[in-house]
């Protein structure tokens, strides 16, 4: 299988122990980074959301209790179920980010990526797709690793293998992930069309980011 292929596999193979894991809150980083972007998505004021690779669905719910509609899309089938059973009114759609262009026909004021950016060719179409399904005033937010901090010591572009955090949940084999430095990032979002401003939520302990934030602009407007 491609890097690509495995990406999916995994996912589809841990979407049980997955799940479990937010359920528990057992990612401590988490503890930082989902207020961040919760709040960098309340400061924008959206009526219409789209959570691209919305796992089992917390920030939707979180969203749906602020009074913002939010359609949430991911590839895998059982994350998808668990996230239409812990909130049965909401809107979720198996699809794949190669499917997003064809099956959705709505704007949104704004589309999030929150930790769900894991490939190479797969995340720069997206980013182009994405576009198309903005609002002439629409902002794209993703949230990602901080490449300074997880770069391990080699802080080059390329394919790695990763670990899933956290022990004790039955997890196979983790997915490959396309490792981008923040020069490289920021250089592909220049290349898809977009304006970029960086946010750099900070561990108040350790005074180090635990993610990077892009807010994404489109050129055109």
């Amino acid at each position: 299988m491609t890097p690509e292929q495995r990406i999916l596999a995994s996912w589809h193979d841990n979407a049980v122990p997955w799940t479990r894991l937010i359920q528990r809150q057992g990612i401590a980083s988490r503890r930082i980074s989902d207020p961040a972007i919760e709040q960098a998505i309340l400061a924008l004021q959206p009526g219409r959301v789209l959570d691209v690779g919305c796992g089992e669905g917390w920030l939707c719910r979180h969203l749906a209790s602020q009074g913002i509609h939010t359609t949430g899309i991911d590839a895998i089938q059982s994350l998808v179920d668990s996230a239409r059973r812990q909130h049965p009114e909401g809107d979720y759609r198996c699809l794949s980010f190669d499917e997003l262009e064809e099956s959705l026909t709505e704007s949104f004021d704004l589309a999030v990526c929150n930790f769900s950016l894991f490939g190479e060719q797969s995340v720069e179409q997206l980013l182009a797709d994405l576009q198309t399904r903005l609002t002439p005033s629409g902002t794209l937010l993703v949230q990602t690793l901080h490449p300074l901090m997880a770069c391990e010591g080699n802080y080059r572009n390329g394919w790695r293998e990763t670990r899933w955090p956290g022990s004790g949940d039955d997890f196979g084999d983790a997915p490959p992930w396309y490792f981008r430095t923040l020069g490289n990032w920021l250089s592909l979002f220049q290349r898809q069309g977009y304006r970029v401003r960086v946010e750099e939520p900070l561990d108040p302990q350790q005074e180090l980011p635990v993610s990077v934030i892009f807010h994404a602009f489109p050129e055109h407007r």
